[in-house]
């Protein structure tokens, strides 16, 4: 019997194969598998749509600082402030479809029980949106947050 940890360790192919069971024959029968044929099963998107996910922070009268944690659109996006308070998500390329585009911000920082971070626009190209002080009610900045974009076929 082979020693499983005894063969080398290396990065895979796509055209390596791995053994696996397959369960659409009475009786299962092992089979092999590429690795690309498993990569194919992968999901590629978020919920069937094109998305961006960002994690974001803004402080004082800078742009948010946005972290990508996903983005299969194409399009590179660009963070500003615009005054205090309002700020625009902008993409490279017109990947913002009418009626077909989700555009969801929220605040999850130490501020977020005393803002509310409001999406007030989006285009083809820009998603806008504004954080409001409950207390005020003007704009204010100072937050951080998440960020999910999405754009529907």
């Amino acid at each position: 019997m082979a020693i499983i940890n005894s063969y080398a360790t290396v990065t895979p192919k796509g055209s390596d194969l791995l053994i696996g069971t397959d369960t659409s024959t009475t009786p299962n029968s092992t089979k092999t598998f590429s690795v690309d044929s498993i990569n194919a099963l992968a999901p590629t998107s978020v919920a069937g749509s094109k998305a961006y996910v960002a994690k974001w922070t803004q402080t004082g009268s800078s742009a948010p600082t946005p972290t990508e944690i996903f983005n299969n659109t194409g399009a590179t996006f660009t963070w500003t402030r615009i005054s205090q308070g309002t700020y625009n998500i902008t993409a490279s390329s017109a990947v913002f479809t009418t009626d077909k585009t989700f555009y969801n911000i929220q605040g999850a920082g130490t501020l977020a029980a005393s803002q509310i971070v409001q999406p007030t626009s989006i285009n083809t190209t820009e998603a806008t949106y504004r954080q409001i002080d409950v207390t005020t009610g003007a704009t204010a900045d100072g937050n951080n947050g998440w960020v999910e974009i999405r754009i529907y076929p």
